[in-house]
């Protein structure tokens, strides 16, 4: 199935809020969810403590977690950014030349509870944390308008070394794994922003 498919399917069976060590936001999505700040095994901070860009994202810090909850407030997916490596060379024998100009390699952790199924029918639902979920913003502050999810940075690294290797992650499983993104510079920032989330995200500087 597409994977942007699948994200917005999600946004119909299930209202998800955004969750981070920073602080609470509010998400607008087709269910309307109340969006609440809830950081896995630490207290809920307070709002004066959350760290946003201008671009209204939670920015995190590298080895920060992130996450979502549902409506209820459960928590459905925590996920964390362990490192961002550019110019990693690529371990695929088929791989190609990076079509935008540098491949950037992120170390990612992504752990699901079992909570993680649709609000309506209980079916169990799937994250992804893909390429072309990615957009580049440039040290100019300048977003980059190219896909950062090009086939070249698909098949750059072997399928074992692949966060799930592209199937995404169901309820109550844990995987590590790499994304690499196809992006104009070696510095700037990441920004990711998942369909099934209304509005929002989250940043890393590298």
């Amino acid at each position: 199935m597409n994977k942007s498919v699948l994200s917005l399917a999600l946004t119909a069976v299930l209202g998800v809020s955004l969750s981070a060590c920073g602080g609470s936001t509010q998400a607008s999505a087709p269910t309307s969810p109340s969006v609440e700040s809830i950081a896995p095994s630490t207290p809920t901070p307070t709002p004066a403590a959350l760290n946003k860009s201008p671009r209204g994202n939670i920015i995190k810090k590298l080895g920060e977690p992130g996450g979502v909850t549902n409506k209820e407030g459960k928590q459905m997916v925590n996920f964390t950014i362990n490192s961002i490596t550019p110019d990693v060379p690529c371990t695929n024998q088929y791989a190609q030349k990076s079509q935008n100009g540098h491949f950037v390699v992120l170390d990612v952790t992504v752990e699901t509870t079992a909570d993680f199924v649709s609000s309506t029918d209980q079916r169990p639902l799937t994250f992804d944390l893909n390429p072309g979920m990615f957009k580049f913003v440039g040290k100019n502050g300048t977003t980059y308008n190219g896909n950062l999810g090009s086939g070249a940075a698909y098949g750059c690294l072997a399928d074992a070394e692949q966060l799930a290797n592209g199937r995404g992650v169901g309820p109550a499983e844990k995987a590590t794994g790499k994304v690499v993104v196809d992006v104009p510079d070696t510095t700037g920032t990441l920004v990711y922003q998942n369909f099934m989330i209304g509005s929002g995200g989250w940043e890393w500087n590298f």
